[in-house]
């Protein structure tokens, strides 16, 4: 009984190799979960997931499998076996063996008649070099020169009928080589034909991760796997569609998404969220602000050496700033065949992030390319007005404003705008530095015309006692060339100062409001067709007649 009790709890192992079903895509990172269903037996199971990707965080490995407890996750390789190398095509191998047998004794066939060919060569110049031939000899006589001559041309003959078998001979050797190479090479091209291709990727390490998981009695269950890998993440971007006299801006809120894990995502349930798991999750600590004297520079690199590096890495920026990477980003304008479908979306706010659901499942590759993603399509709610800041920039802006803009979860990014179904340019769309009203730029507009000029005769400078005053009077005129009615924000400034001896005083003006701290001015305006609008205002600036005031 002991004996069949320690078979039962013995260790077993099984391999498997699901697919992700589920894609959870942060700013940067995503998480993949998979799910399996598996029928396990008593004891402990050494469950061996094969195919995830090369960039699992260990870490962030976690499996959960109803029935059984989890006892350990970890990441492994495995290493495949060198490919065998099987002869579906014997008959061939051996036609080319013995195809290669025959040539090798073809060669030495070949070699033969050469050797041959160069004695009788060799024979035939030594018959006609000899002196007695040539004659040379002084006493030669009659019957010596006939018997020489004999010799000559019987052996001569002899030697002409031997070149011409050798060179028969190598004719048909020759050919017979030709032939038989022609053969090899036919027999080689079927063999390689026959013979399956070995890929580069038949040697690659199969990552994998291993799960160790104990029942108490076999069991049947669904296998619960997530973990997390950095190289992949979305980027969003917006597409507004304006329309002249329309109350409501098409906002057309896209992501691009991208992966490089190593795997390629097949139809899997898409979830996109603003957090980011990359940055640090412990808050920063302030450290003593002490005051020195000296010189700034070497202060700040005595104190900055004091201070541990540890208080740097820790601090949270701010989740939604966009972040590329390596990402290859193709054209915005032709989008893949994954933006077709408008997907039905849910939206889940947390208290670290919003996520985007997605119903409609997406197929990315593992290619580091920008894959669109139609996150929403809304139609909101503005009003648009024209604004203008004639001190820096002589056109007017045509403005959608956007209130309870908090309940539409933007994230700062680019929008490409398009007004009256034509395409106006390219907008930030910035809802961090938002507070009551959200503001699209839907673009320039030539057609209002603005100007902004200082008055000479009421701009002056003068000297008085110890002071000098400066006195500047600003007009700004608005024409309406449009046959509607404009709502109109005019925007400028007057200086202001920290220094309690320059003194600065705000003349009368119209404008709606005034801002004190900052100096700015404010207008708002309704201008009808074909109208036009003045507005002035002045301010003088008084200091001592020995400085010299910067920025005037």
């Amino acid at each position: 009984m002991l004996a069949s009790h320690c078979i039962l709890q013995a260790q077993t192992s099984k391999t498997i190799k699901p697919k992700p079903v589920k894609a959870i895509v942060y700013l940067s990172g995503a998480e993949l979960s998979y799910l399996e269903a598996l029928s396990l037996g008593t004891g402990t199971t050494e469950l061996i997931v094969e195919g995830v990707s090369p960039g699992t965080d260990e870490n962030s490995i976690s499996a959960y499998f109803k029935g059984g407890m989890v006892i350990d996750t970890k990441k492994s390789l495995r290493y495949p076996e060198p490919p065998k190398i099987y002869n579906l095509d014997n008959k061939y191998q051996g036609f080319i063996e013995r195809i290669t047998d025959s040539l090798e004794e073809l060669e030495f066939l070949l070699k033969d008649c050469y050797n041959r060919q160069y004695t009788f060569e060799k024979e035939k110049t030594l018959l006609l070099n000899n002196r007695l031939i040539k004659g040379e000899f002084l006493k030669d006589s009659l019957n010596m020169l006939k018997a020489s001559l004999d010799l000559l041309r019987s052996r001569l003959t002899n030697i002409y009928e031997q070149e011409l078998l050798i060179e028969r001979k190598l004719a048909k050797l020759n050919k017979l080589k030709a032939s038989l190479n022609g053969r090899k090479d036919y027999y080689t091209l079927l063999q390689q034909h026959q013979t399956p291709a070995i890929q580069t990727e038949q040697y690659r390490p199969i990552h994998q991760i291993v799960i160790t998981i104990e029942t108490e009695q076999a069991v049947t269950g669904n296998l619960s796997l997530k973990y997390y890998v950095a190289s992949a993440g979305w980027l969003p971007m917006y597409e507004i569609q304006a329309n002249s006299g329309k109350e409501k801006i098409q906002l057309v809120y896209r992501a691009q998404v991208y992966q490089n894990t190593g795997i390629d995502w097949k139809d899997v349930a898409l979830v996109l969220s603003t957090s980011n798991p990359s940055l640090g999750n412990t808050k920063p600590t302030l450290n003593a602000w002490n005051l020195y004297y000296g010189y700034p520079d070497s202060y700040i690199e005595s104190v900055n050496k004091k201070m541990p590096m540890s208080n740097y890495g820790n601090i949270n920026q701010y989740p939604g700033q966009l972040r590329k990477d390596n990402m290859t980003v193709e054209d915005d304008n032709n989008f893949h065949a994954d933006t077709v479908q408008m997907p039905v979306f849910t939206v889940n706010d947390n208290f670290f992030r919003t996520e985007y659901e997605i119903k409609t499942r997406y197929s990315i590759q593992a290619d580091n390319k920008a894959h669109n993603v139609i996150i929403n399509n809304m139609e909101i709610p503005v009003s648009l007005a024209y604004m203008a800041v004639p001190k820096l920039d002589k056109d007017a802006f045509l403005m959608g404003k956007v209130a309870n803009w908090e309940e539409l979860n933007l994230l700062p990014a680019t929008a490409k705008i398009y007004f009256d179904e034509s395409y106006i340019g390219v907008t930030v769309v910035d809802p961090v530095s938002t507070k009551d009203t959200l503001y699209l730029n839907l673009g320039r507009d030539k057609s209002i015309v603005v100007k902004r000029i200082a008055i000479k005769e009421k701009c002056r400078e003068q000297v008085i006692g110890d002071d000098r005053i400066v006195t500047k009077t600003i007009e700004i005129s608005i024409r309406n060339t449009k046959a509607i009615h404009l709502e109109f924000e005019i925007e400028d400034q007057v200086p202001v100062s920290g220094d309690n001896s320059i003194k600065i005083t705000v003349g009368k003006n119209d404008a709606s409001f005034y801002n004190e701290a900052t100096g700015k001015l404010t207008w708002k305006l309704d201008i009808k067709p074909k109208d036009s609008k003045k507005i002035q205002f002045s301010y003088e600036i008084r200091y001592p007649k020995d400085k010299v005031v910067a920025g005037l």
